[in-house]
């Protein structure tokens, strides 16, 4: 499955804002959809990026990349449940280090188990 990692800063982008609003209705670590996007907007202003996974224009996956200097926390990855278990969070994951990495990030803190898991499976977790 080709899948595209983009870097998303803030969310003017009305398809992108519902797009990652429905994506999120799902999470269980948010009330609704729109309470991660106000908790989310308000991350954004500060130090926080959301990547997201992207197939056929549609966003399928997504996690927050938060922190200054050279550690960043993953954290809040969820991927739609028509596309678990294909690899997209492994993937999203690593594209994820690896921008950071490009940027001087040398060390990755997982925000749940699911995140460490990969990190793990990565080598970015000593």
């Amino acid at each position: 499955m080709p899948i595209q990692i983009t870097a998303i800063t803030d969310l003017k982008d009305v398809v992108i804002r519902n797009q990652v609003e429905r994506l999120y209705e799902i999470s269980p670590e948010f009330g609704s959809g729109q309470d991660a996007i106000t908790t989310l907007e308000n991350a954004l202003e500060q130090d926080t990026i959301l990547y997201v996974a992207m197939f056929n224009d549609k966003i399928i996956g997504a996690i927050w990349s938060e922190g200054t200097g050279t550690t960043r926390l993953l954290e809040y990855v969820i991927i739609h449940p028509a596309n678990r278990n294909r690899g997209v969070a492994d993937r999203l994951i690593s594209e994820v280090c690896r921008i950071e990495e490009e940027k001087g990030v040398t060390t990755f803190q997982p925000g749940c188990g699911a995140i460490h898991r990969c990190l793990v499976h990565l080598g970015k977790l000593q």
